[in-house]
């Protein structure tokens, strides 16, 4: 056995082992801890994302939301989505809070919207109490101890969380409430210095013992509500009384001899992701990976992806023409930069799971006497193409997040995978799956290489893709990024072949892997 998680990688004879890719190394101990307990993948995703709340608190949190692709060791898929739902009733814009905040990545710069107005219903708590309705079988209140524990004892920032803090400071110093947990005599904490959330572990004790109503139906829901309703938010009881988990059956798609499962309509990037992939699948695969012909490949099938209309109407459409035979969207309640993270797990039975989380960049409001800060998904740009306050009451957010499955020939789970990035995620993904499944490159590799990206004109390139010309065949601006950034994604990946499994951790976001 290899278990080396300074190298993000590992490698086992499958014999009554799991698999577990993450984003933080107390997020995969969490997993690991619970795993070795005798609980499933789905009691250690639950004890991950939890921890995930403290150790990735830029990328998720407890006032977020998420979508978990599924599959139990008997072959049943599913999707759960427990993202953000819009407000249930609307006010005039003036009378929100709801204001402008730029962040400067280097060689580029997103602005966001923050402020109570900013908040949609969250889902995090929801999600996890369906998924261990349905699947779990250790109690609740053992699976939030490591968060409570870490919470109570702190956790020490690396250097991507320090990176992530310096982005997001000026949302993290919007309310006094977090100077404590993020700040040391007004200054940003560095790394080697601790996170500490004691009163989210008092909370989250709480909600171990009474259950989801301890954040939707109790105290925690009405501080929100009178904060927001005298403060400029849209949040009202009902939003929170009246949140529901959805259970989807994932968009199942082809490509070369495998199916891939992803996260389906309204949701879009799963189905960006199938269509892309689809383009893809036209050429004849490169003899090498590296190479002009490749990137080629790669620029053409964005090029003709953005042509499309981006509604879920529009993509509905272009799914209609290339896969006839899926399973078709029907509308109902339901219905892309946010700070997302990523992990996946595969256990000892074969059940796997793969969840993508966002906080967005959270809304610079924390929930008092909780250190829980409330998202800004009604600030996304990208999930409001038709402009911020346009959204409808009472809907699904749709997201870019595409937590992935693929089976391979005898229809076993073979790739586990998702990405945070926004709207990076679904062409991180499938440049990912692409190194694998055309160029069966190893995962490491395939994760790790340098990765492509057009948006707005603009054909952004990873530091060693620089030299090809591409772009300027194709009369398209180049923007060559000097180092590999978080921008690109961050794909932590599971793959399992014959008798062995690895885990690679995308080092673009400090990913970890390892195994038992």
């Amino acid at each position: 056995m290899i278990c080396d998680i300074g190298a993000h990688k590992f490698e086992f004879v499958m014999n009554q082992s799991f698999a577990i890719a993450a984003g933080h190394e107390s997020t995969l101990a969490a997993a690991s801890e619970i795993l070795k307990a005798g609980g499933n993948a789905f009691d250690a995703v639950i004890a991950a994302y939890a921890v995930s709340w403290i150790a990735e608190p830029a990328m998720a949190g407890a006032a977020g939301g998420a979508f978990a692709n599924l599959r139990t060791y008997n072959g049943d898929s599913f999707i759960l989505d427990f993202f953000c739902q819009t407000p249930k009733q609307k006010k005039a814009a003036k009378a929100v809070d709801f204001f402008p905040i730029e962040v400067n990545f280097g060689t580029t710069t997103e602005t966001f919207h923050i402020g109570k107005g900013a908040s949609a219903t969250p889902g995090s708590v929801a999600g996890i109490y369906a998924l261990h309705d349905r699947f779990g079988t250790i109690p609740m209140i053992e699976l939030l101890q490591p968060a409570i524990e870490l919470a109570k004892n702190g956790v020490v920032i690396n250097d991507f969380q320090y990176l992530d803090f310096q982005l997001l400071e000026s949302i993290l110093r919007q309310d006094k409430q977090a100077d404590s947990i993020f700040f040391d005599n007004e200054k940003l904490k560095k790394p080697g210095q601790k996170i500490l959330m004691p009163q989210f572990a008092d909370f989250l004790d709480y909600l171990g013992r009474e259950g989801k109503n301890a954040f939707y139906r109790g105290e925690v829901a009405q501080k929100v509500v009178r904060d927001y309703q005298s403060g400029g938010g849209f949040l009202t009881m009902n939003d929170f009384e009246n949140y529901q988990v959805i259970w989807r059956r994932p968009l199942v798609f082809p490509f070369r001899n495998r199916t891939i499962l992803t996260n389906p309509l309204p949701s879009t990037g799963g189905s960006l992701m199938a269509i892309f992939m689809k383009y893809l699948e036209n050429f004849e695969i490169p003899k090498q990976a590296i190479s002009k012909e490749h990137l080629t490949q790669i620029l053409q099938a964005f090029l003709k992806i953005n042509s499309i209309e981006k509604s879920t109407d529009g993509i509905a459409k272009m799914l209609n023409q290339i896969l006839p035979n899926h399973i078709p969207f029907m509308k109902s309640r339901s219905s892309k930069r946010g700070a997302t993270t990523h992990m996946n797990i595969v256990d000892k039975w074969g059940n796997a799971i793969s969840l993508t989380a966002s906080l967005g960049e959270g809304c610079g409001y924390f929930i008092e006497g909780t250190d829980i800060q409330m998202n800004n998904m009604l600030g996304e740009a990208a999930l409001l193409p038709n402009g911020f306050h346009s959204w409808q009451p009472d809907v699904r957010l749709s997201s870019m997040m595409a937590p992935t499955l693929v089976l391979n020939e005898n229809q076993q789970t073979e790739i586990v995978t998702g990405s945070g990035g926004a709207g990076r995620i679904p062409y991180a993904i499938a440049q990912v799956l692409k190194y694998l499944i055309d160029h069966n490159m190893d995962i490491e590799e395939a994760v790790n290489t340098p990765r492509i990206h057009l948006e707005h004109g603009i054909l952004n390139v990873e530091n060693e893709f620089g030299a090809f010309d591409i772009a300027t065949n194709h009369k398209i601006k180049m923007k060559a990024w000097k180092e590999k950034s978080l921008y690109f994604g961050g794909a932590h990946t599971i793959q399992i072949q014959k008798d062995t499994i690895q885990a690679v951790g995308d080092n673009r976001r400090d990913g970890v892997g390892a195994s038992r």
